[in-house]
């Protein structure tokens, strides 16, 4: 498994110092980095963490201590996530963890972070079930299932699609797309199908040639994959010549779509596909929002996305938590997180102590959720067309077709 330890002390800053003799405080980060895990979504959410550490310890660290992050692969799946949240926990010493791509694995360290009671951000996990279970150490800073697809649902009724199929891994998040989508268009006159297999699928054409030959045909697909699994189902959707195409749009509900190497595997056929970042960067146009990206691409090459922006704002929650409570103890951290109001690059993030519907227990609310749309090869999420909600939209159109 692997394992990434970053120290950045500052040391020209800091040497010779009272504050750079004290024993670093260890952050702990979980991220896919291997397969069969979202590999470049691990990576991103990796990447946000370490641009965090490294700005905190340029500013002095915390507490008159510098900071060291942890960060260890779970591959996206629950045995070695739940093996890598116990090595944090018992072994590294860490005081909070934060972080995960993948849904499967954040519901199955939730328990570990009551047994140790450690506070755990989850990162870039969707299902419903990460917060619904009411953990009072489990925070979430992206969307839910039921936030983000009922946002995707009204884009659906707006857009006029009628006749909807929905390919999902057999997750909790895959089943709970499926779910959200049923339940928030039963009543609009649309009709949906869905399609279920593992997340470890290679070969997507019985489903989609059936969907080709259908009567009526698909107007739109949902791609409810995450990883590897999700770029291959896009790529034999526009190989077969069924999405994306005039007849038929595709929205990729996975966050993959988001990462360089949507285009690697996708090339121009990656041109019209829908997906829906829980973040764009420079969005809202902050200074803070405008430092995070060009301080990610400057340091890493490439440019930030929603996934980058988690990463971040895992890391500077927990930090703003311990600055507030002045304090690393597990009950001082929990309490800190429960009362954050921090001005981060996507907005102002708080978590929710509503505890009705269940998934909004300590879930930040105010997620910015937004459905886009690629124009030309290469793009990034930021530059692409945004297609909703209607006050943040750049076209005039709800769908552009090729």
């Amino acid at each position: 498994m692997k394992r990434l330890t970053s120290l950045v002390t500052a040391a020209a800053l800091l040497a010779g110092s009272a504050s750079y003799a004290q024993e670093a405080i260890k952050i702990g980060g979980l991220a896919p980095l291997s397969p069969p895990g979202g590999v470049q979504t691990g990576q991103s959410l990796r990447d946000g963490m370490i641009l965090a550490i490294e700005e905190l310890n340029a500013a002095g660290g915390l507490l008159g201590r510098p900071l060291e992050l942890v960060v260890e692969d779970t591959a996206g799946t629950p045995e070695k996530g739940i093996a890598a949240f116990e090595r944090l926990a018992s072994k590294e010493g860490v005081v909070a963890v934060t972080g995960e791509a993948h849904s499967v694995v954040c519901t199955a360290v939730t328990p570990l972070a009551e047994k140790y009671n450690l506070a755990f951000v989850a990162g870039e996990c969707w299902s419903d079930e990460v917060t619904a279970a009411k953990k009072p150490q489990v925070f979430r800073l992206t969307v839910a299932n039921s936030l983000v697809y009922s946002v995707a649902a009204d884009w659906v009724k707006e857009a006029g699609f009628k006749n909807i199929a929905v390919i999902a891994e057999n997750s909790d998040w895959g089943f709970g797309v499926i779910d959200v989508f049923t339940q928030n268009l039963k009543d609009s006159g649309a009709s949906v199908i869905s399609f279920t297999g593992e997340n470890s699928t290679t070969d997507f054409t019985p489903q989609l040639l059936e969907l080709r030959r259908a009567d009526p045909k698909p107007d739109l697909i949902v791609a409810g994959y995450t990883g590897s699994a999700l770029l291959l189902l896009l790529k034999q959707a526009a190989d077969l010549g069924l999405a994306p195409s005039a007849e038929t749009a595709i929205f990729s509900a996975g966050s993959d779509a988001l990462e360089p190497e949507f285009w690697t595997v996708m090339g121009d056929k990656g041109v019209h596909v829908i997906a829906n970042p829980a973040g764009l960067p420079g969005r809202p146009d902050t200074e803070k929002a405008r430092k995070f990206s060009a301080d990610y691409e400057a340091r890493f090459g490439r440019p930030a996305n929603a996934v980058s922006m988690e990463g971040y704002d895992g890391i500077m929650v927990i930090a703003e938590a311990i600055r507030a409570k002045n304090s690393v103890e597990s009950d001082a951290i929990q309490a800190g997180l429960r009362d954050t109001n921090w001005e981060g690059p996507r907005g102002v993030i708080s978590f929710s102590q509503e505890s009705e519907p269940a998934w909004k227990s300590q879930q930040w609310l105010g997620v910015p959720i937004f459905v886009i749309q690629y124009t030309e090869p290469n793009q990034s999420p930021s530059d692409a067309a945004v297609l909703w909600p209607p006050a943040e939209k750049t076209v005039e159109e709800t769908v552009l077709k090729p």
